[in-house]
């Protein structure tokens, strides 16, 4: 009879390319894949790799038997995941990058500690998913909740105030408009505008308000002005735990009030299954608890 496991082995050195990365996904040591596929040449009396200086290659019969075999194993593997994790139930979400990493997985521990059952499959993307089409069962979405063919339940509207390292800010109480002439000034890619935007919201100038270091991600803009190399404008719940840790400070500037905010949204034609609603109810109920100061005077701006 034909070892499985070694039938296994080629199949993981047929769909990753490469002896190294084979071996490890079947938790083995390379030599002992050389071994299994030596064996599985053995019982079928084919040579089905070629070995030279630059590792292993499959030969026709080797690239025949691939095909055959397809993607057996992985579907195996699905179905014995599928199989252990029953009992549970899975919630896959799609959200933002920002949202995930600054306010959403520091705050996950609380859901899961209500929801012991639920295994999270979180998916940080900017693409905005198909609801209807695509394997997720909600999303969290940056925008003005105006989209057709999905309910949408608002968790907060956004707002831009100025965060920078301590030492960037040297007297408290000192003019805006003074501090600005001389403060380097930190953007993320996605939002180019956001300082331009704040700068006319709070009647002040900067010398050239387009330029400094611009980052791929807010994440890394944040991270950028913790090292000091400029100022940020930034919804501050982002950066509560950087404010309480003393890396960051936000002056008593103006705040400027956004149209957009952060929304849970669901498509309606699916059931509203109780691990979706549970999520939602925590996220809401989470939202409105996190009240950082200049909040409500933002949101107050915005009505």
């Amino acid at each position: 009879m034909i070892s499985l496991r070694a039938l296994h082995a080629f199949s993981l050195l047929a769909r990753h390319g490469r002896a190294a990365q084979a071996a490890d996904s079947l938790g083995v040591s390379p030599s002992a894949l050389s071994h299994l596929l030596r064996k599985l040449e053995s019982e079928l009396g084919a040579t089905l790799v070629l070995r030279d200086g630059r590792g292993l290659m499959l030969t026709d019969e080797g690239q025949r038997l691939a095909i055959g075999l397809g993607d057996a194993f992985e579907r195996i593997e699905n179905a014995v995941d599928s199989f252990r994790r029953r009992g549970r139930t899975e919630l896959r979400i799609s959200t933002v990058s920002t949202f995930a990493t600054r306010w959403l997985i520091p705050r996950l521990p609380d859901f899961q500690s209500r929801q012991a059952d639920v295994e999270l499959l979180l998916s940080a993307s900017t693409r905005v998913v198909d609801l209807d089409r695509e394997n997720y069962d909600c999303a969290i979405r940056l925008g003005t909740g105006d989209w057709p063919g999905v309910e949408a339940v608002l968790l907060w509207r956004e707002h831009l105030a100025v965060a920078m390292a301590p030492r960037l800010l040297r007297e408290p109480g000192q003019d805006p408009q003074q501090v600005l002439r001389g403060l380097r000034l930190l953007h993320s890619a996605a939002r180019r505008d956001d300082w331009q935007k704040w700068l006319v919201h709070a009647g002040l100038q900067h010398p050239d308000a387009t330029s400094g270091t611009v980052l791929e991600s807010r994440d890394l803009a944040i991270q950028a002005a913790i090292a000091g190399m400029g100022a940020i404008v930034i919804d501050r719940r982002f950066v509560e735990l950087e404010l309480s840790a003393g890396h960051l400070v936000m002056p008593d500037w103006p705040v400027m009030p956004l149209k957009t905010g952060y929304w849970f949204v669901r498509t309606p034609n699916r059931p509203l299954s109780r691990p979706v609603a549970g999520f939602r109810d925590w996220l809401v109920q989470t939202a409105r608890a996190a009240n950082p100061d200049g909040e409500t005077k933002a949101e107050n701006q915005a009505k």
